[in-house]
């Protein structure tokens, strides 16, 4: 597993939901932002009156240097492990509209 996956899964496991997943954006080599899924109420997402994914967050978090960059999503399961993550529809399509470069997923 890279470095940025590691990562990932160390912001994940900070998550405060059912459902961790973290979430790093990696531009020119270098980690630009971090996120985890945050459920509704959290400050940093009131304007949104839901919960906001890992990816959309580290994205929106990362502004101007998403475009053409690297995204890597992790989850991790309840006994601590690595579990597999995929995209829902609505973030794939926000990341494609972004212009991410890659997206990486556990």
């Amino acid at each position: 597993m890279n470095k940025y996956l590691e990562e990932a899964l160390r912001v994940a496991k900070t998550s405060r939901c059912r459902y961790q997943h973290g979430c790093v954006v990696v531009s020119n080599g270098r980690i630009v932002s971090k996120a985890t899924n945050k459920k509704v109420g959290d400050p940093k997402t009131a304007w949104r009156k839901a919960h906001i994914h890992a990816e959309v967050a580290a994205v929106l978090a990362a502004g101007k240097r998403a475009p053409g960059a690297l995204v890597y999503v992790a989850r991790v399961l309840a006994d601590g492990s690595p579990g597999d993550s995929q995209p829902c529809k609505k973030c794939e399509g926000y990341l494609n509209r972004v212009g991410v470069a890659k997206v990486v997923w556990t």
